[in-house]
């Protein structure tokens, strides 16, 4: 039980802080044991809605709203019904690319963003599409095409993109304007494995060896191999 309430703390700061946020039972995940689900137990609607409140009336400023193809509740449908259920509770909402256009996805987000108000940042997966098994190397290609083109959508005035698996160009991205006019919503990114190190240095034009040198560091720390 919190005793004090907490901190906010900015998204984009340069300081070393470590964000705490809570997690909603969209994905039937929240049971006795980690992992085990449990048949008796299914997500719904009222039960995540009260997750949220809850979450935001004890002071997290952000809470991770995750997709899967299980029993339970679609992220964007989910979070824009809580968008005016909610006050001050940022919405980590998390999205899987491939699975809608990148131009319409930047649509959808935009969308989110502005009936948020803000409250909204996203988190970029890339695990295989419902029934579909594709390689590693084609889904982080895709992901990195698809934040290319949400990136020119939120800070451009037109998209010109040409890649391996989307190529794109519309005149105007007057349609596709976030709430957020700071470059969009903030996109978390995680991973250790190669291919997600390789990505996320394309993504941000830094150089693999330096993310190398910090998966190396977590795994000293952590006393064995991941």
């Amino acid at each position: 039980m919190l005793t004090e309430p907490l901190k906010s703390v900015a998204h984009r700061t340069r300081l070393r802080n470590a964000e705490v946020a809570w997690f909603d039972d969209l994905c039937g995940g929240d049971t006795q044991y980690l992992g085990v689900l449990d048949e008796k137990r299914r997500s719904n609607y009222e039960h995540c809605r009260n997750i949220m409140l809850a979450a935001e009336r004890m002071g997290f400023s952000n809470i991770l709203l995750p997709t899967s193809y299980l029993v339970g509740q679609e992220v964007i449908p989910f979070a824009s019904a809580m968008g005016s259920q909610t006050e001050s509770i940022n919405m980590l909402t998390a999205l899987r690319t491939g699975e809608i256009f990148p131009t319409m996805l930047a649509r959808h987000i935009a969308t989110l963003d502005h009936i948020l108000k803000g409250r909204l940042t996203i988190n970029i997966i890339n695990s295989n599409l419902p029934g579909v098994i594709e390689s590693p190397e084609l889904r982080y290609k895709r992901c990195c095409e698809t934040i290319e083109i949400l990136k020119q959508a939120w800070t451009k005035e037109s998209i010109d993109f040409e890649g391996e698996i989307y190529q794109v160009k519309l005149d105007t991205t007057d349609p596709v304007k976030p709430y957020q006019q700071n470059g969009g919503p903030l996109l978390y990114f995680g991973g250790i494995s190669e291919g997600s190190i390789l990505s996320v240095c394309q993504i941000l034009r830094c150089v693999p060896d330096v993310a190398r040198t910090r998966r190396k560091h977590l795994r000293n720390h952590a006393g064995h191999e991941f």
